[in-house]
């Protein structure tokens, strides 16, 4: 019922019940953040609905980031020694927390003021663990953010929008996620095992049997790759984190088949829909590379432009993602570039990634 519910554009039940009367603290996990982190820790301050803690969690830096945020009023808690990821730097804050719900947001976001309160109803239903927003980069300046921005739009209009019409998120994205508290410490909090502790959260929640949701309407806004190498770095990490967590949860998937099927779907799409769409092109114009690439950016042009372009609208930002839909364009070979290669390290080589690096 909950399927046709959202086919018909209608919300689901719990979406229209009254908001309870929850309580919630935000934890932002920092390492040398001083020129972004006191713009997030205000976006917080102004949201609509009361936040009962901040706290910040200065993993060990070595510039302003903790007087800045103590300076805003904010609890900053400094570990004795850096945590090495994300991951441990939020789950050093968890003992702190005992308010209902535990926000996550990372120390270069901002929030739009009713992004929080747009995420409670969700959790009305008492099996909801986790509820995530709408990304927009922070910046669209540079070709990697106008890119960026076109993949956040057809990522979540698309694949994000299917998912969560079959009930699966495959990510909270940790840029900005609300969870219930009490699930997350159950679960034993962010694991450190993948370069994408995200991803790792929401598949294990899922594998469980608990409910995720993505909120097209709570817009949050990181600062996304400005240039080349980083942008490089960010994928990089993001690729090869997708293949780790794969072989972690290769087996416990399967409790929930959505899940497998969007996980699997997503794998064999990126390792071989390239291929075969450029070969079987390439057949079909007889042999001839120019006109087989030709229509293969066509083709992809028309199911990338059409969709985006109405999200693009939706979000009162047409004229940008006109603007910016020829950055998509440059960078997609990159993505691939980069995914084929990524395959290649953590599942042929076998070679790990364990370094964490950041997207700004």
């Amino acid at each position: 019922m909950r399927l046709w519910r959202r086919f018909l554009g209608l919300p689901p039940k719990y979406e229209q019940k009254p908001v309870e009367n929850l309580t919630i603290s935000v934890v932002v996990p920092a390492y040398n953040e001083e020129r972004t982190i006191a713009s997030t820790i205000l976006s917080l301050k102004k949201q609509t609905r009361k936040i009962n803690k901040i706290i910040v969690v200065d993993d060990c830096s070595n510039d302003r980031t903790g007087e800045i945020a103590r300076g805003l009023g904010v609890t900053v808690l400094r570990p004795s020694k850096n945590q090495g990821t994300k991951a441990q730097a939020q789950n050093y804050a968890l003992p702190y927390i005992d308010t209902d719900l535990m926000v996550t947001v990372d120390a270069d976001t901002l929030l739009d003021s009713n992004a929080i309160e747009r995420t409670l109803a969700y959790f009305s239903d008492p099996d909801m663990a986790s509820v995530c927003g709408f990304v927009v980069p922070q910046k669209i300046t540079t070709i990697w953010e106008k890119g960026r921005f076109i993949e956040y739009l057809f990522g979540l209009f698309i694949f994000k929008g299917a998912q969560r019409n079959l009930g699966v998120p495959l990510v909270c994205s940790g840029c900005f996620s609300v969870f219930r508290t009490d699930k997350m410490k159950k679960i034993g909090g962010f694991q450190p095992r993948t370069m994408a502790e995200d991803m790792d959260l929401t598949w294990e929640f899922l594998s469980r049997g608990e409910k995720v949701e993505f909120v097209s309407n709570a817009f949050c806004y990181p600062l996304d790759p400005p240039t080349f190498p980083i942008f490089i770095a960010q994928i990089n990490r993001w690729y090869r984190s997708f293949f780790q967590n794969i072989s972690i949860h290769k087996k416990d998937i399967f409790r929930n088949k959505k899940l497998a099927f969007f996980i699997y779907w997503y794998l064999l799409d990126g390792l071989l829909l390239p291929l075969i769409l450029f070969f079987g092109l390439y057949y079909l114009t007889k042999g001839n590379i120019s006109w087989a690439l030709i229509w293969l950016l066509g083709l992809e042009f028309l199911f990338v432009a059409v969709p985006v372009l109405f999200q693009g609208w939706k979000i009162n930002k047409f004229w940008l993602t006109l603007k910016s839909l020829p950055a998509y364009f440059i960078i997609r070979p990159v993505n691939i570039f980069v995914y084929y290669k990524s395959f290649f390290q953590e599942w042929v080589l076998k070679q790990k990634l364990t370094a964490w690096e950041k997207g700004h």
